[in-house]
């Protein structure tokens, strides 16, 4: 394998990888439509089957479902798509997403390994990467982290450092996610707060084991007992972007970390000139599995499309205008993938100026 481009912090990226980003991603935007929050999923089918009066358990074969509903329903306007193995393995599916998106498929399992009283989660795989490897284009993992239990934080960090030699070795670009876990007894209030340290640290440690890195920002605000609760302000959120984008030398991408839209949106605004992207879920669509317009399967596909269609082209606008391009984190980059990428299709950046004092 020839390299092709070479990392800041002099980990270099093969033909192969790169051909594959340059073919999806030419003119720099590189926005990620996430589909695999399995648990997630099983809960919002059991309100959509609960909303249709469906008396029932939501399961597995619902969940591909959906997955294939809102493949259809995006008609090719994501570059990139996350599905986890229930999806991405059904028959037809790469048809149902059409042939130009680029492919992500979830390595992990839904469920961690709880250690030290569950002190700790530990990731685990749901599907051996080289079982699937022909099926997708690229990968993604996820480490549920407290940065305070060192065991469980040295294990994942192995685990997933392993995970990025077997993609390397597929030719396979791996993205890599980081969640904090929330402690047992701790209220999502509680761990919020803890959210602006944790976050850097956790960017600095597992931002090199892959080729993007995937992370929350802090919260603005947090819904709980149907009181809203600010647990951050804009200043903060700005702050640990930008304290993220100083240690990662990998191009990020935001996630949503189970938000409503309107919270995701501000979160992106703030820090849209630090991120590659989005790779952003639920907050599309969470709302459509119990819309008063959804009353089966079909119109819950329709409901799909009008409310979050809309929601991904109002980010992915912002994105192309104001993000950096997935190839700006290169130190190098040879003729041969110079010629492989459209620098001249994205605009000039507009960058963020503001002191978020309000």
């Amino acid at each position: 394998m020839a390299i092709w481009a070479r990392f800041k912090d002099g980990v270099e990226v093969e033909d192969s990888i790169f051909r594959t980003l340059a073919t999806a991603a030419p003119g720099g935007l590189l926005d990620v439509f996430a589909s695999d929050q399995h648990n997630s999923y099983l809960q919002m089918v059991g309100s959509f089957l609960e909303h249709i009066g469906e008396t029932r358990q939501a399961t597995d074969d619902d969940v591909s479902e959906a997955c294939r509903r809102f493949a259809r329903a995006l008609g090719g306007r994501s570059t990139a798509c996350l599905f986890n193995h229930l999806a991405f393995r059904s028959p037809g599916f790469r048809d149902l997403l059409g042939p130009n998106v680029l492919l992500i498929g979830r390595l992990e399992h839904t469920n961690t390994i709880p250690t030290d009283g569950g002190r700790g989660q530990l990731s685990r795989l749901a599907i051996e990467p080289e079982l699937c490897a022909d099926q997708v284009d690229a990968f993604k993992t996820l480490c549920n982290l407290d940065p305070d239990h060192r065991e469980s934080w040295e294990r994942n960090l192995e685990w997933v450092h392993g995970v990025f030699r077997r993609c390397w070795k597929l030719g396979k670009p791996l993205f890599s996610e980081t969640l904090i876990f929330q402690r047992p007894g701790e209220s999502r209030v509680e761990m919020a707060r803890r959210l602006p340290e944790a976050l850097v640290k956790m960017a600095e440690a597992f931002g090199p084991y892959s080729h993007f890195y995937k992370t929350q920002v802090p919260l603005l605000w947090v819904k709980q007992d149907g009181k809203v609760i600010q647990t951050s302000d804009p200043h903060e959120v700005r702050e640990v972007g930008e304290a993220m984008a100083a240690v990662v030398k990998r191009p990020m991408l935001l996630l949503s970390a189970a938000v409503d839209f309107e919270q995701y949106a501000a979160q992106y605004a703030l820090v849209a000139d630090l991120f590659t992207g989005p790779m952003c879920g639920r907050a599309y669509f969470k709302e459509a599995f119990t819309d008063p317009a959804t009353r089966d399967w079909d119109t819950l596909e329709q409901s799909f499309a009008r409310i979050a269609l809309p929601r991904i082209e109002q980010i992915k606008k912002l994105a192309a205008v104001v993000s950096p391009a997935w190839w700006e984190q290169f130190h190098w980059m040879s003729n041969e993938a110079k010629q492989a990428i459209s620098p001249e299709a994205k605009p000039p950046r507009v960058r963020v100026q503001a002191d978020f004092g309000y």
